[in-house]
């Protein structure tokens, strides 16, 4: 019903100027929230971005650890390989001179007393190089054992790298 007095348009309009009061108001907290949250999602966009990168620049250094490893203990692992094999072979080739001196000595009886005065001499000389060999084999099994604990520290440390780098993602992603 349209007022039809004076009073009844004067409040008619008292009211029409309330509610347009009220939804400017409204309006300017609506704006006021629109600029929030837009403040609060380019300050999530940037916190997301750093994290990543973040994450991008952890996860690689986790690879380059991880390659370093491999790789570090390939060249141990062939370095004492061969020291082994080298000391395999002296110890193989001063085996082969007493076994052909010893064959000798049997042969002759001027070779036999000479045998006699050389034995204590290349007894010590096998006795040293089979300590030799074994502190090499100990140097050899200690380097391994070292090697896979290095190994196993730096993989666990690449792992732990890994997940340092992924939690931040999740987190900016809840």
């Amino acid at each position: 019903p349209l007022p039809t007095t004076q009073a009844e348009w004067e409040q008619k309009l008292a009211q029409l100027r309330a509610t347009n009061a009220e939804l400017q108001r409204r309006k300017a907290d609506a704006e006021k929230d629109r600029e929030l949250f837009r403040d609060l999602y380019g300050r999530a966009s940037a916190h997301a971005s750093a994290v990543s990168a973040e994450n991008n620049a952890l996860l690689a250094r986790a690879e380059r650890a991880e390659g370093q490893a491999r790789d570090g203990l390939a060249l141990v692992r062939a370095t004492y390989d061969a020291r082994v094999r080298e000391a395999e072979a002296a110890a193989a080739r001063w085996r082969a001179q007493y076994e052909v001196l010893v064959r000798r000595d049997a042969r002759t009886d001027d070779e036999v007393r000479r045998r006699a005065a050389l034995e204590p001499e290349l007894r010590a000389e096998v006795e040293v190089l089979r300590e030799r060999l074994e502190a090499m084999e100990e140097d050899y099994a200690r380097m391994e054992s070292l090697l896979e604990g290095l190994t196993k520290e730096q993989v666990k440390e690449a792992e732990e790298l890994a997940e340092t780098a992924q939690v931040p993602v999740a987190s900016a992603a809840v």
